[in-house]
């Protein structure tokens, strides 16, 4: 059984889509040290929902309310020393939540693993985030919600690592509960690998490949302004988090916006004090908690961005982008397989005809194939390791039989031995153990 599980439980936007790509990238190799990557993703996000209570559980397979108790079991299971657990939105917990869902993993020794960034960054993505699932609130009129917001995926409540690690770690040592803070720009481009290595127990396992895709989800301050525009027209025509997450974060957001522009956002006075106080706030508490650190705190204090805010940003840009945006999602229809000759869903309704949803199917299965591709992979490798434990023990119990035929000959009193066949079966038995 594992001796020693660590909880990567946030917060959102610290580099944890990074560790995450790692993590998944080597896990053979992490298995050989005998280190379970623990997944895959999408039973990560059902479980961190079911540890919350989350409400949008009752719109998802009815499976999806164990998927902790599967992760946990996943844990239990697990024949090497130590497993890893990360996901970001488990930061969004209570403490009576962190207290039932380490219930399930008693008996084994668990350290938290709580990452974090510049405080003020982190508002900036914050919006960002937000503004993917329908915001239309300027950042200027915006503020990240506080920590007693329970339902808030993207406010403090999440991202102020010493409220995450208060919460995780209610009920541990303080030597158990990490903090890693995510480096300045100075520094190297593996630094928060390696400070993330030594807080997992990982530093120790050689030959890690680090050489993996760096999604940058990021939208520049045009683009992000011209999406909260998208979702004032939107007018509630994309409901629900699961539709809201396909079209409005993957395709539009991720696939079409980000790559035209990267200009940073920047931040009102208001925000910058409001961060450098969280952060000031963090610093104190983690000290004084003496929890253990990976990294500098200071990386938790703002520093200035020379960046625009939304406000700032001309309507001849919002229209350059668009049309930018225009020709790429055109493009991206055509090659996903889009029927143009179906009808449209009817503003009346906004609920599209079936029709229209055969016409996008192909559309869809393509948002989904990666995420598809990923979890065939890992069922494939646990068939062939299944496949192989099989095939080993056929052939042990064969050598058994070969060995059992050996003695019954042997056992035989000499005048009822047949030579012949002693000496076949200990050849045939020699031929399956060599």
């Amino acid at each position: 059984m594992t001796q020693v599980v660590y909880l990567h439980v946030g917060g959102p936007k610290s580099g944890t889509t990074f560790i995450q790509q790692v993590l998944d990238h080597n896990e053979e190799a992490l298995a050989r040290a005998g280190v379970l990557v623990v997944g895959p993703r999408i039973e990560l996000i059902h479980a961190a929902m079911a540890v919350r209570g989350d409400r949008r559980l009752a719109d998802l397979p009815a499976a999806s309310a164990d998927a902790w108790d599967r992760v946990t079991e996943q844990v239990r299971e697990w024949q090497g020393h130590s497993a890893i657990l990360s996901y970001e939105l488990f930061a969004n917990a209570s403490a009576e939540h962190v207290r039932t869902a380490l219930a399930r993993l008693d008996g084994i020794e668990v350290h938290v693993v709580v990452s974090a960034r510049d405080l003020g960054k982190a508002i900036a993505s914050s919006w960002q985030e937000q503004l993917k699932f329908g915001l239309t609130k300027p950042l200027e009129a915006w503020s990240p919600p506080q920590e007693s917001a329970e339902d808030s995926e993207w406010g403090w409540r999440t991202m102020q690592p010493a409220n995450v690690a208060a919460r995780w770690g209610a009920d541990l040592p303080a030597k158990r509960v990490h903090v890693v803070t995510v480096p300045t720009q100075g520094a190297g481009a593996d630094e928060l690998w390696h400070r993330f290595a030594s807080a997992t127990g990982l530093a120790a396992v050689a030959d890690l490949d680090l050489a993996v895709d760096r999604a940058n989800e990021s939208l520049g301050v045009v683009e992000a302004e011209l999406l909260r525009r998208v979702n004032g027209a939107l007018d509630g025509r994309v409901k629900g988090g699961r539709q809201k997450s396909l079209w409005m974060r993957d395709l539009l957001a991720h696939t079409i916006l980000a790559p035209i522009g990267r200009e940073p956002i920047g931040l009102t006075p208001a925000h910058a004090a409001e961060a450098a106080t969280e952060a000031e706030a963090a610093v104190r508490a983690i000290i004084a908690a003496g929890y253990t650190v990976h990294g500098d705190l200071d990386d938790l204090r703002p520093v200035p961005v020379e960046g625009r805010l939304p406000s700032e940003v001309a309507d001849s840009e919002i229209a350059g982008s668009a049309a930018l945006a225009l020709a790429d999602l055109l493009v991206w229809a055509r090659e996903a397989g889009a029927d143009v000759r179906t009808p449209a869903p009817t503003s009346a309704t906004h609920e599209p005809p079936g029709r229209f949803r055969v016409a996008v199917r192909g559309s869809l299965t393509r948002l989904a194939a990666p995420v598809r591709d990923r979890r065939v992979a890992r069922l494939e490798k646990r068939i062939a390791e299944l496949e192989a434990q099989v095939a080993a023990s056929r052939a042990l119990h064969l050598r058994v039989a070969t060995l059992s035929d050996v003695v019954t000959q042997l056992l035989l009193p000499a005048a009822q031995q047949d030579e012949e066949i002693t000496m076949s079966a200990l050849r045939s038995y020699r031929d399956r153990s060599l």
